[in-house]
């Protein structure tokens, strides 16, 4: 009975593992137009989030002769994080310093004369799921329920933090919009006194216009 409750509660885990698991790991697929051209992919990202991405072109017309591609990822405030060029396979690494959308383009020379369009795949995968979890299970001598306890851990932490981001990203807009709404009750509130004013204005300028002019 206690065997039977154990794999029980492990499918159990490892079902929310695997649910859990799909938002933080994505396969992407580009086309990219015989004419050339760029194409790139954004993903809006915390700081101190790992990621790992893999890359490939495909050329399912000619698969003998694919040509290379190079790509470029860059920080939401523009730093390069990632440059290479002319290559069929590559891999980029890194851990997000700022908060923001990241960047990943990647093109095929424009001298090249292509007779059909290229298919581009993206393994890309962020925070938990870029962990070596076989790594770890070997160096803390680990396995079974406790391993996918220690990545539900993992993966609940990962949530957290990302509800925490999006709270904090809800806080800073209601912030930002009270601000707005502020500046623009202001503004109104001065165009209006600007209007009275000169309103004012113009009716004392024309009082004194048909006084002088005896019309009044």
């Amino acid at each position: 009975m206690a065997i039977s409750g154990i794999a029980q509660v492990s499918r159990i885990l490892t079902v929310v593992l695997l649910l859990l698991t799909v938002n933080y790991g994505e396969a992407i697929w580009l086309t990219i137009p015989a004419s050339g051209g760029t194409k790139c992919v954004s993903e809006e990202i915390q700081s101190h989030v790992v990621v790992l991405a893999d890359y490939y072109i495909v050329d399912e017309h000619n698969p003998e002769n694919t040509p290379a591609v190079s790509s470029k990822v860059t920080s939401p405030y523009g730093n390069n994080l990632h440059h290479q060029e002319n290559v069929t396979h590559g891999q980029f690494a890194f851990t997000t310093q700022e908060a923001g959308n990241y960047l990943a383009c990647f093109w095929v020379d424009s001298s090249l004369k292509l007779a059909n369009p290229l298919t581009l795949g993206v393994d890309w995968k962020m925070g938990i799921a870029a962990k070596d979890w076989d790594s770890v299970a070997k160096k803390e001598k680990i396995e079974g329920v406790e391993l996918q306890l220690r990545r539900l851990e993992g993966l609940v932490q990962a949530i957290r933090e990302n509800l925490k981001y999006i709270k904090d990203r809800e806080a800073e807009m209601r912030e930002t919009s009270e601000t707005t709404n502020s500046r623009v009750a202001w503004f109104s509130i001065m165009s209006l006194g600007v209007c009275v004013v000169v309103a004012g204005s113009q009716i004392v300028y024309l009082k004194r216009y048909f006084h002088k002019k005896k019309l009044i």
